[in-house]
């Protein structure tokens, strides 16, 4: 079974033990419509944001968390910014390839630079523990693996959106 169908199903097997995340508001800004939780990691953010469907254009599911704001919109899984730490590639111990991309329109976004990372699955170099995270278009991104805690380096500098 593929990964993000593990997520959807809560099947992954390094689930954080994390409380689910809580409902704060839910608003409306313009024409977008944004319903916001708080988490208390990023890891149970992306678990409960996968279990997720969102089906209306400009409705947006948002987890806020110390790890990073993770958000859901028609378009899969998003990570709002990348945390100043991801881009101090001498902190990371294991380097690592990025595996599958979640959204072809997300690196085309990161492409444009609309935003800063698209989310693509990751594989811990000390671990083997596989994840969904945010990195950087053609660039060499930190993540931190949710089941060991070890920095890996991922290097994207091999995609390329024509």
């Amino acid at each position: 079974m593929g990964l993000l169908k593990r997520f959807r199903r809560g099947q992954d097997n390094g689930a954080s033990d994390a409380s689910p995340p809580r409902f704060v508001k839910k608003e409306r800004q313009g024409s977008n419509t944004y319903e916001t939780y708080a988490g208390s990691d990023a890891e149970s953010a992306r678990a409960f944001l996968m279990s997720k469907t969102v089906s209306q254009p400009q409705y947006y599911i948002v987890v806020e968390t110390k790890d990073g704001t993770w958000g859901m919109d028609t378009e899969g899984l998003y990570l709002e910014k990348l945390r100043p730490w991801q881009t101090k590639v001498s902190s990371a111990t294991c380097e690592v390839a990025a595996a599958r991309l979640s959204s072809m329109s997300s690196v085309a976004m990161a492409a444009r630079g609309i935003t800063d990372n698209f989310i693509s699955s990751v594989a811990c170099g000390a671990c083997g523990r596989e994840w969904l995270d945010g990195v950087r278009y053609q660039n060499v991104t930190v993540v931190l693996c949710p089941g060991c805690g070890t920095k890996n380096s991922v290097d994207t500098r091999n995609i390329n959106v024509l």
